[in-house]
């Protein structure tokens, strides 16, 4: 399926806005979407684990195990806690039912390599910021050699960047332990986005500029992932200059998206995932059955430049 025609059924709603932040509701009607479940639903039945490749772990993979019936969604940018340190997915990955995979991940926890326990669990959704860097190496990467693989330095500088802009001393310069100092504040801004009946994705704008789009069409799905995805465009650097001059340019941004010529790569898990780079912005799409799982576009930022 074409972006533009996905665009074409979009329905975008009454915006919702807090602060430097606006937040267009979207509802995709598309039929016949493949049934699947979210990690968070996957992993409270102890069913679905993901471990450490064997004993000694390798930092860029981790093991998925599915003994479920279900398919399940692992979301680009859901950050796991366990194993012998805290990683973030590097792709939208949609996991055979009944099966075993190897995922590829990055360090969000760069001091620690010991185990605090065998499996990853508690998964979240890192900041957007962090999420655009990702997804540029992983482009350029993708490109260069063929693998999902991120620029791992970028990440920890990222990082650290947020420890200092957060004032938080870490001991394993984990992302996590700025979430915790903030998560009172963010729940409380979360609140500002309700979800809509019928919502399947949202349209950011930040300090009046478009930030990124988030799209899980399967609407029970988007449900679940609506809070994380929120948190991860609130949860970002604290903004050194505020514009606030907000103009709606969404249909603008459908236009120059839908010009962008994707490049087609086989997903880690079941399905096909479609890259997005050009001098705007940078996405990707999750496409299996010839649906779209997960859609993602990003502002670009000055960690790369277009391909």
């Amino acid at each position: 399926m074409k972006i533009d025609k996905i665009f074409s059924n979009l329905e975008v709603m009454k915006p919702q806005s807090f602060e430097d932040m606006v937040v267009f509701p979207l509802s995709l009607k598309i039929d016949n979407i493949p049934y699947f479940i979210t990690l968070d639903s996957a992993l409270k039945t102890r069913k679905f684990l993901i471990k450490e490749v064997h004993t000694f772990g390798e930092v860029p993979v981790l093991k998925v195990i599915n003994h479920l019936s279900e398919q399940v969604l692992i979301l680009d940018g859901e950050e796991l806690r366990g194993g012998k340190q805290n990683r973030v997915v590097n792709t939208s990955i949609l996991v055979k039912k009944n099966s075993e995979l190897v995922i590829p991940v990055s360090c969000t926890e760069a001091h620690r390599w010991h185990y605090i326990s065998d499996v990853f669990e508690d998964p979240d959704v890192i900041p957007i910021e962090i999420r655009k860097g990702k997804t540029e190496s992983l482009l350029r990467n993708l490109l260069s050699k063929g693998e999902f693989e991120s620029d791992q330095g970028l990440i920890w500088d990222m990082i650290n960047r947020y420890h200092m802009d957060y004032d938080v001393d870490s001991e394993t310069s984990a992302i996590r332990d700025v979430y915790e100092k903030e998560k009172d504040k963010l729940k409380d801004r979360l609140n500002k986005f309700p979800y809509i009946d019928g919502q399947n994705g949202i349209l950011v704008y930040v300090d009046g500029r478009f930030e990124g789009m988030d799209i899980v069409p399967l609407t029970s799905a988007y449900k679940e992932l609506h809070e994380k995805l929120i948190k991860s465009y609130l949860f970002r650097r604290p903004l050194k200059k505020k514009n606030n001059l907000f103009k709606d340019e969404n249909e603008k941004i459908f236009d120059e998206i839908s010009k962008i010529e994707p490049l087609k790569f086989k997903s880690v898990g079941l399905g096909w995932d479609l890259r997005y780079g050009g001098d705007k912005y940078i996405g990707s799409m999750l496409v299996y059955r010839n649906k779209p799982i997960h859609i993602n576009f990003l502002r670009r930022t000055m960690y790369s430049k277009a391909v």
